[in-house]
């Protein structure tokens, strides 16, 4: 059916008024629900100035030239200032982050409508809205320089317990646990110890004195033996300087004086006047003075277990060329319980655990007082 004229400029009126009440209203409402002045927009002008700022590293913000559209229906063109002034990196730093969340997420939801900067209400909702991480290092499990190679107190003990020898401090004292007497090292003929007492052991024949805590450590000998069913007997304890010079005058009147000297020693040399000397046997006396006794039960265990309470078998067999005397396995001499071991587990002879030389055989000038 053919158009009228009539109907064709009522159409044509129609859409001309309703693009010109768009072009009048529109910018008005927008404007009033936003709360500020409408700018013209331009996609490309968007774009433009995002590759802008972001080839400029963000050290300068350029402003564009604004249009606003007045009431009579016409074009305001301002022309925008450039500026290169940028705030301080102070002043971004705390917000900074939270700008580009928020830009980003404006961007994701449309490309088609305008990026505008945040409020400082958005930033602050933005950057409260962010889920804050707390991270907490564990402690470093490793020590720390001056704790790995400083040495702990385990490890300094360990290394000041070794197996070493040990050299008492004092061997040339007559007053010393640790006195070496041989017939190179004497004592002074007045010498006699201030703490001698009488023994109490009933094993004991008559009366004997060793120096005090060698008394103790004899006590304890004794009954330790007793318990393992070994009988033992006291024969000779400490002897003054004065008596010894009449026992060896004795020796050497029956056996002369070179068999004397392999068997007794001079006055002065004796270690009976030191108060740390004893000689032991069984009772009845069948071992008297013997080597045999070394061979009895009681003379196995005394060499077995003397250290334990700090004696020796001060002139084991085999040993006299350091020594000076032939095999005694009955005479005892108390060094304490820590050299008595060394000695027994190691040499058996005190001159060479203690770093000394040799004594065979009296000096020349040696008295024979």
């Amino acid at each position: 059916m053919p158009r009228t004229s009539k109907v064709t400029f009522t159409a044509s009126a129609v859409t001309l008024a309703c693009l010109a009440g768009a072009l009048y209203a529109s910018p008005l409402v927008v404007a009033e629900t936003m709360g500020r002045e409408v700018q013209a927009f331009s996609p490309m002008d968007f774009t433009d100035r995002r590759a802008s700022n972001l080839e400029a590293g963000d050290t300068a913000a350029t402003s564009r030239d604004e249009s606003t559209l007045t009431n009579d229906g016409s074009w305001n063109v301002v022309k925008a200032e450039t500026s290169t002034s940028r705030p301080s990196d102070t002043e971004m730093s705390p917000q900074r982050s939270d700008i580009e969340v928020a830009t980003t997420t404006d961007d994701a939801e449309s490309d088609d409508e305008p990026a505008t900067a945040p409020t400082d209400a958005a930033t602050q909702r933005i950057a409260s809205e962010l889920p804050q991480i707390d991270v907490t290092l564990p402690p470093s499990s490793e020590p720390s320089p001056d704790e790995s190679d400083s040495p702990t107190p385990d490890s300094k003990t360990t290394e000041d317990t070794s197996d070493e020898d040990v050299i008492p401090e004092d061997v040339d004292s007559p007053d010393s646990i640790t006195v070496i007497v041989n017939k190179l090292r004497g004592l002074p003929s007045d010498y006699a110890p201030d703490d001698l007492v009488e023994l109490e052991t009933s094993a004991a024949e008559g009366t004997h004195r060793l120096r005090e805590e060698a008394a103790e450590a004899t006590e304890a000998l004794f009954a330790a033996a007793a318990e393992d069913g070994i009988d033992l007997t006291v024969i000779s304890s400490y002897r003054s300087y004065a008596y010894q010079q009449e026992l060896y005058d004795n020796y050497v009147s029956q056996y002369g004086s070179e068999h004397t000297n392999e068997m007794s020693a001079r006055p002065g040399h004796s270690e009976h006047q030191t108060g740390l000397a004893l000689d032991v046997d069984t009772p009845g006396g069948e071992h008297s003075l013997s080597t045999s006794f070394g061979d009895t039960e009681a003379g196995q265990w005394v060499a077995d277990h003397a250290h334990e309470y700090g004696f020796v078998i001060r002139y084991p067999q085999d040993q006299d060329d350091i020594t000076g005397f032939s095999y005694e396995p009955w005479h005892l001499r108390y060094f304490g319980e820590q050299f008595a071991t060394q000695i027994a587990e190691h040499s058996g002879v005190a001159e060479e655990e203690f770093g000394l030389e040799p004594a065979p055989d009296y000096d020349d000038d040696t008295p024979r007082e």
